[in-house]
């Protein structure tokens, strides 16, 4: 969060004569009756001074530009300057805007990954929003689901001819979350960003978790809209599930996000092996053996072993016997979380092409996926990503903050705690 800016230091008042102490209150007094009858007399109306409130911190707030409610009135002030202020917020990067400022650095350079990777290899615009509220800005708007949408097509999100925007906006003081989407997509894709609103953004965002809710639900969105979360974005989540990253690591993080996901990586990796602390006694605690540790691990647990999706190890206090787990999620696999029993041993067993992808689209299978784990089996449309020439280089992330013409209909789904 940004602290407060540190007020600067007042000059001395200077000192008043003394010879002026003593009449000079008198003659002011004078003075100050004769300005008032003759600005009385001449028609004049005092003018009302306009003065900026300070930015409130208090919440973790970054104020964004005000609206006209922030305003004090002026006796000549146009209606229409007050119309002005009622505005929607200005683009001012294509990823993350955080006006609200919730977004920790390091789950920062965590969208970004995910972000990239929906553009590069699936063609899809998506960005992360997160306001004080939406009456910060006097739209006039009812309702987040209402500022979204106008929002969304403000901005133009998505291509403007298969209208394939998301916007995932965080209203904080509303205490609301949006996903919008743009009008391309069937209203079948509601209930799946409900699913991921209610299961993995709203529970964060309930305890206060702001930031670690939108990374949470920005990955799990990522299923839902392409059918299958690809491998290196499985690099990452288990990263931030209990383990602490320095602030030189956080720092290197916010440089850009494939560098900082590689970087993350390597830092959990070498968290997974390193010897933990005791949290009862402080004393240094020991890792079993892989015999013992399957004692410990549940049968969920045991089957990601075996599958090599997630490394699991168990390390033991010698004094107090307390213990504690310790996982490592396994890069460049095909298993991912499984819907109902969360463990990482859902697959794709088939998979049929239904629209192939071309240059210029994506393209649409139907794939079959089962759950090794639970027997959970279902079908889902997946995105395949479109073809790309050799000759072409792919787009930076933060460069540009235009969007591509796209536009958005009111579908979606929101949630609230």
């Amino acid at each position: 969060m940004r602290n407060r800016p540190s007020e600067p230091d007042r000059l001395p008042r200077p000192a008043v004569p003394s010879a002026w102490v003593g009449p000079g209150r008198a003659w002011g007094a004078v003075i100050g009756v004769g300005i008032l009858a003759l600005s009385l007399g001449l028609g004049f109306a005092p003018i009302e001074a306009v003065t900026a409130a300070a930015p409130d911190h208090k919440a973790g707030f970054a104020m964004a530009p005000a609206g006209p409610a922030s305003l004090s009135r002026l006796g000549t002030q146009p209606d229409a300057l007050l119309l002005a202020q009622a505005a929607y917020p200005a683009r001012q990067d294509s990823q993350i805007n955080d006006y609200a400022n919730v977004i920790e650095p390091h789950d920062a350079a965590q969208i970004r990954f995910v972000l990239d990777h929906l553009r590069t290899a699936y063609g899809l615009e998506a960005v992360v929003v997160t306001v004080p509220s939406i009456g910060t800005y006097g739209t006039g708007d009812p309702t987040v689901e209402a500022f979204a949408t106008r929002l969304f097509n403000t901005w133009g999100l998505g291509d403007a001819q298969r209208n394939d925007g998301v916007l995932v906006l965080l209203a904080v003081a509303d205490r609301t979350v949006r996903i919008e989407l743009g009008r391309g997509y069937s209203s079948a894709y509601d209930a799946r960003m409900k699913t991921v609103i209610d299961e993995y953004m709203v529970p964060q965002f309930r305890s206060g978790y702001y930031s670690l809710g939108l990374v949470r639900g920005v990955e799990a969105m990522v299923e839902p809209l392409t059918g299958s979360p690809p491998g290196p974005l499985e690099r990452i989540p288990a990263a931030w599930d209990s383990l602490p990253v320095p602030a030189g690591v956080r720092s290197l993080l916010v440089g850009g996000g494939l560098l900082g996901s590689l970087l993350l990586l390597f830092w959990q990796g070498t968290n997974f092996v390193l010897t933990p602390t005791c949290p009862g006694c402080q004393r240094r605690m020991k890792k079993l053996d892989d015999a013992s540790a399957r004692f410990y691990l549940d049968a969920g647990q045991r089957l990601e072993l075996e599958l090599k999706s997630v490394l699991h190890s168990v390390w033991e206090c010698p004094s107090c016997r307390q213990r504690t787990t310790r996982k490592f999620n396994m890069p460049f696999q095909k298993f991912n979380p499984c819907p109902r029993c969360r463990y990482k041993t859902l697959e794709v067993v088939k998979q049929t092409t239904l629209r192939a992808a071309t240059y210029s689209s994506s393209g649409e299978a139907l794939a079959e996926r089962h759950c090794r784990q639970c027997h959970y089996a279902d079908e889902t449309t997946v995105i395949l990503p479109r073809l790309e020439r050799d000759s072409d280089s792919s787009s930076g992330s933060s460069g540009g903050s235009g969007g591509g013409g796209g536009s958005s209909s009111g579908g979606g789904a929101s949630g609230s705690w």
